[in-house]
């Protein structure tokens, strides 16, 4: 098999990220409580072939936030590794996640920014939680192009992912299906 042979097969198999439901809680909770700020926060759990396992997403909780940017303090982050590394137990650092908002009549959205993909660091995952006001009720579900989405009170949640896999001018991005069986239910196999 040629070397571009191997890399059409490598794109033909989608990422996936699977939310546990205290990781969804906390990705959906903090980007809710700082609705119309953005928020960041870091993703542990298990990384395999194509496959992340989210256990826990856990904010940051001195992010300097506002309406387009959540930065944080790269000294505190490697704080957090460091304890991630000592108390994980197999579970590691595995990505990122982050909010984008409504602004005036521009509606959140689950694509990564310019700013977004500048900083993405290759081979992490990274998820963007979208909140915009409802128009109308939806119950949770995985869209076609692998976006969870669904209603909480007056806000509609879109939870999206993207992972890059080297550094490149640029950065092109590949999207990562989000699923959440706790929230959008096991899917029936097709007979």
């Amino acid at each position: 098999m040629t070397a571009d042979n191997e890399e059409k097969k490598k794109v033909a198999i989608p990422i996936e990220a699977y939310l546990s439901l205290p990781a969804f809680l906390a990705v959906v909770s903090s980007a809710v409580e700082t609705f119309r700020k953005e928020t960041i926060g870091y993703l542990v759990g298990i990384k395999g072939e194509n496959k992340f396992m989210v256990e826990y997403a856990i904010p940051y909780q001195t992010a300097d936030s506002g309406f387009v940017h959540a930065t944080i303090d790269m000294d505190r982050v490697a704080r957090i590794n460091d304890i991630l590394n000592k108390l994980s137990q197999g579970l590691e650092f595995i990505g990122d996640y982050h909010s984008h908002t409504a602004f005036g009549d521009s509606p959140a959205t689950v694509i990564p920014s310019h700013t977004d993909l500048a900083s993405t660091v290759p081979g992490e995952l990274n998820i963007i939680c979208a909140v915009n006001l409802k128009k109308r009720a939806v119950r949770w579900y995985e869209n076609n192009q692998g976006v969870l989405i669904g209603t909480i009170r007056e806000y509609r949640i879109e939870i999206g992912g993207y992972y890059v896999e080297k550094p490149t001018i640029g950065k092109k991005y590949e999207r990562v299906r989000i699923k959440c069986p706790a929230v959008t239910g096991i899917p029936e196999e097709k007979k």
